[in-house]
């Protein structure tokens, strides 16, 4: 395995090599806006130039624009990800993080027909190539009434039903145990239950509020995110069911901690990494 953590800035190349990471998981809004037109490639050759001088990798390309309700018409969606695919081939990625997206507008059999609509172009793109898309088991259902969710994904009835109406294997899952920690669903179970969909792996750490649990239910903001480590998601546990089910690839620690944020924000890091690194790299240092 190896261990990265999520950026939209090219320049945390160095970082990561200072702070011991393998690599990154790059934004590829750092290249430009997929959305509209192809990315800059004097950038990605910048980008794999200070890569290869520092020793560290590009773990995967995120590309998460469909979980902010992003663009109207499937072709345009799938022109987008053809150019995130050729910044994907430029740096020798062959990982796509991304979310699935949600029409609030539209009731959930609307929605998993919207994103067959969507994923479907996209997946054969992507089978062609020989990349895989991993899309985040996020939905953001949470706070206070009225909330509706932002993207599909978030449980394993859902990830059955994206499955079942986009079969092909180029879409998998970038698995984040916190997203279902909070939910009460049994996350090693769910991970050694979809092995085989497991594309990527985000290292976000869960927190439980009681009190605030106590106070709004489950309207309520009654957990926060924490990095690995500081909240209750027991990670020898997690890296060793990654092992068992013989994962390999990127684990990335999504800092969304608000107690090691702004001018804290590289201790958190380097925090999530102390947590993480000696379980993914036991032998390093002897």
């Amino acid at each position: 395995m190896k261990l990265s953590f999520l950026t939209g800035n090219i320049s945390d190349v160095e970082k990561a090599a200072r702070f011991g990471f393998d690599g990154i998981e790059l934004q590829a809004t750092a290249f430009g806006k997929p959305a509209v037109a192809d990315l800059d490639k004097d950038a990605i050759a910048q980008a794999r130039h200070l890569a290869e001088k520092h020793g560290v990798g590009f773990n995967a390309l995120a590309y998460y624009e469909l979980g902010g309700g992003h663009f109207e018409s499937p072709a345009a969606i799938t022109k987008a990800y053809e150019r995130v695919f050729d910044a994907a081939e430029a740096l020798g990625v062959r990982v796509i993080a991304s979310m699935s997206g949600f029409d609030i507008n539209r009731d959930w059999n609307s929605n998993i027909q919207l994103f067959a609509d969507r994923f479907g172009p996209i997946a054969e793109k992507a089978e062609q190539r020989g990349l895989q898309i991993a899309l985040e088991n996020w939905m953001s259902v949470h706070g206070r009434l009225p909330f509706r969710p932002v993207n599909l994904g978030g449980s394993p009835d859902t990830w059955d039903a994206m499955f079942k109406v986009v079969p092909s294997k180029a879409l998998g899952l970038e698995f984040d145990p916190s997203h279902l920690y909070w939910q009460g669903i049994d996350h090693i179970r769910a991970l050694l239950e979809y092995r085989d969909r497991v594309y990527h792996v985000h290292a976000k750490d869960t927190e439980m509020l009681p009190e605030r649990r106590y106070r709004g239910g489950v309207n309520g903001d009654y957990f926060r995110f924490r990095v690995p480590g500081y909240g209750e998601i027991n990670w020898h546990q997690f890296i060793a069911a990654l092992d068992e089910i013989g994962y390999t690839d990127d684990v990335a620690i999504e800092h969304e901690d608000p107690v090691y944020w702004n001018e804290k924000f590289d201790e958190g890091l380097e925090r999530g990494w102390q947590t993480l690194h000696p379980l993914i790299h036991p032998h390093a240092g002897k």
